[in-house]
């Protein structure tokens, strides 16, 4: 530990270097993890905040909801309980009396459903037939209480009486109609059965639900269904370990360069008595401080960023996540380090030093 530190302390441009290359890539890595963390959250905000057991399907449906149409028998199949409502979701185009419109996943809920958000502005709907509850994200957009819309193909009139937060499905802001009143009111093209049936209670197993050809997921497994969701979530962790590996092994061949111009210095050291296991060690304490600055510095950066952006840009930081992501930088760059391992053990202290 004294070694490696007053290595460091007689360098300091070097090693500033190389801290500044995994400050650079560890912030470019856990940029990726907030918007992924982002995107992911995004489709998913509204359904974790069911607390669902249960998503009931059609077996028809292949485990997609907007494919799935439940018929009376069908729902009826479902044992009836407080923890249990039947869903109607579909994409809806909402249209400013100006003529704006913004996308957003339209929420049928039966009255007195436990799916209904907590409000954190206006109040809750009199008069569902003309009433819904938004998405407060909306609000960035410029929307606000009292806002009045129609959905495309629709020229029914509907008017924002109040907000719920962090509520969210495949990356659009939700719109809360009582469902029997989306079905009447709607465009055509909403369909006027439920697609869904959510619990609270765990009803895998049941057989009346399975013999009405319906099927039972999870809320994970039912998120996992969403499309797009997997591939996201792949694709990020993909490029986000990619670049951890990428960057410890970097930080490998600088520490290795190091290594064989600091050849005079370990075969004096060596000559003198010192173990190569210290060396080596030694060597190993320096790579994990340097990882573990830089890896401080880039995590810094993405909080600061996340103060910055704006709520638009799904970007979420996961502190667990990223905990993970720096004890990976730090273990991966020791690894990486130890590559110079061989010319360490290897040094023969009467030629290094002639």
């Amino acid at each position: 530990m004294f070694l490696a530190l007053r290595e460091i302390r007689h360098q300091p441009t070097k090693f500033t270097l190389i801290v500044t290359i995994i400050t650079l890539v560890s912030y470019l890595t856990f940029f990726l993890a907030a918007l992924a963390g982002g995107l992911a959250h995004s489709y998913r905000s509204a359904v974790d905040d069911w607390k669902a057991a249960s998503i009931v399907l059609t077996e028809a449906s292949n485990s997609n909801v907007s494919a799935s149409r439940l018929s009376e028998e069908q729902v009826a199949a479902v044992p009836s309980s407080p923890d249990t409502s039947i869903l109607l979701t579909t994409p809806v185009v909402m249209e400013e009396a100006g003529g704006a419109k913004v996308d957003a996943s339209g929420f049928g809920l039966p009255e007195g459903s436990f799916l209904a958000p907590t409000l954190v502005e206006g109040t809750e709907p009199t008069d569902p037939t003309h009433q819904v509850v938004v998405d407060d994200s909306l609000k960035e957009q410029g929307w606000a209480l009292g806002q009045t819309f129609t959905l495309t193909g629709s020229d029914h009139q509907w008017e924002v009486v109040g907000f719920a937060h962090d509520q969210s499905f495949q990356a659009l802001p939700v719109v809360f109609f009582q469902d029997q009143a989306l079905i009447d009111n709607a465009p055509s093209s909403v369909a006027p059965t439920p697609n869904a049936v959510v619990s609270r209670e765990d009803l895998s197993g049941n057989q009346a639900i399975t013999e009405a050809g319906l099927e039972v997921l999870d809320a994970a497994s039912f998120i996992n269904t969403l499309p797009g969701y997997t591939a996201q979530v792949l694709t990020f962790s993909l490029m986000i370990g990619a670049l951890i590996v990428i960057a410890s092994f970097v930080l490998g061949i600088f520490i290795y360069v190091l290594t064989l111009q600091k050849r005079p210095v370990l075969g004096i050291l060596k000559a003198r008595g010192v173990p190569t296991s210290y060396l080596i060690v030694s060597g190993a304490v320096q790579t994990a401080l340097l990882s573990a600055v830089g890896v401080a510095i880039g995590l810094a950066l993405t909080l600061g960023t996340a103060l910055a952006l704006p709520r638009a840009v799904p970007f979420r930081v996961d502190m667990l996540m990223d905990a993970a992501i720096t004890a990976a930088f730090i273990l991966f760059a020791v690894l990486g380090g130890l590559i110079s391992v061989r010319v360490v053990s290897h040094i023969d202290p009467v030629e290094a030093i002639s």
